[in-house]
């Protein structure tokens, strides 16, 4: 499990089994970033989440070290580990070793050789998550010179892509790249589309555009425009909307207003939020043009469609509640006629 400084347990170190589960491993080392396994962690996680009920796989992550136990990461972050020795003859999908300033060293230890080479020779891929260094030394986190900071954030960017690109990598062949790149974009919006644009996919247009749709449809609540969905999809926002309308029967652009509108519709109903929160709930500015969306579509008001909502569901729920005693006093007259 995660330890912060303070000792607060801050996620599981091994996930309970699933069926189909893949096994990923975290080999951690004194003093290594957790940047890149934090990104890759999360993302599986958020995939099995995503994923649901439509894929039997799912990711269980493992913690490990040389000696078990703590590990003290960069940063001070403490980490609770199992032991290397103590999976001999696991079975992983893909093993990251986070690497450090000491990071070379460590891997070419006999226990952590030893192991790695077990590893390898059962084929399983091992990938390793860049180290924050300066000059291939630990840079003085408490006197950093310019030059440090320049160095420290380019390295940043590096070891961000290339967590992202292996986290990307596992998922779209376990469970496709929809999938991949929305658990992505949740995990690092900010980085995702350049970093996973120069990577060759493989998908159809076709693909791309449904994948568009669901992205549309997921961040609905955002202010979000058809050409941030062409870039996630890694598409342009003139393709995106040549092949829409033939894939979907409808225009980006109308289909993001009907899942606004939808989720609009089920906040009036479950809630009673005013319109201006709705609206900004639904990725819209104000209540205007909640509004002005609502009567292009509905013929209503959102305040109207609220109340006719209501009525309809009170109305619904008088039936059922006139309905229940005839049926008992039907249920006793055919009682009575079968007694007789």
């Amino acid at each position: 499990m995660f330890v912060a400084e303070n000792g607060r347990q801050r996620a599981d170190g091994y996930r309970g089994s699933v069926s189909s589960l893949q096994r990923i491993a975290f080999v951690l080392t004194d003093a290594c970033d957790l940047l890149g396994v934090a990104v890759v962690a999360e993302a599986l996680d958020c995939a099995s989440e995503l994923a649901g009920v439509q894929h039997a796989c799912k990711y269980g992550m493992q913690f490990l070290s040389a000696n078990g136990g703590p590990v003290k990461c960069h940063r001070s972050f403490v980490v609770s580990t199992g032991k290397l020795a103590d999976t001999i003859g696991a079975r992983f999908a893909c093993v990251f070793v986070a690497a450090g300033p000491n990071a070379d060293e460590v891997c070419n230890g006999l226990s952590h050789a030893a192991w790695l080479q077990r590893i390898r020779a059962a084929g399983t891929p091992v990938r390793f998550l860049a180290a924050d260094t300066v000059n291939g030394f630990a840079h003085d986190a408490a006197h950093p010179s310019e030059r440090d900071r320049i160095v420290q954030g380019a390295q940043a960017n590096a070891r961000l892509s290339g967590a992202i690109r292996a986290a990307f990598e596992i998922i779209r062949d376990d469970m496709g790249e929809p999938i991949a790149r929305e658990a992505l974009h949740r995990t690092v919006s900010g980085h995702v589309d350049t970093i996973l644009s120069s990577i060759d996919t493989g998908m159809s247009t076709a693909d791309k555009v449904h994948a568009a749709g669901r992205w549309l449809k997921n961040n609905c609540h955002r202010p979000v425009s058809v050409a941030d969905a062409a870039h996630a999809c890694a598409m342009s926002q003139r393709t995106l909307l040549r092949y829409f309308q033939a894939c979907l029967g409808t225009s980006p652009s109308e289909y993001l207003q009907r899942a606004r509108l939808d989720l609009a519709c089920a906040l009036l109903a479950e809630t009673s939020l005013p319109a201006d929160k709705i609206a900004r709930r639904v990725g819209l500015t104000d209540g205007g043009r909640l509004g002005k969306l609502f009567r292009r579509c509905i013929g209503k008001s959102p305040t109207e469609y609220r109340a006719w909502q209501r009525a309809r569901t009170d109305g619904l729920q008088t039936i059922h509640a006139n309905e229940q005693p005839c049926d008992v006093q039907a249920d006793m007259e055919a009682t009575q006629c079968a007694a007789a």
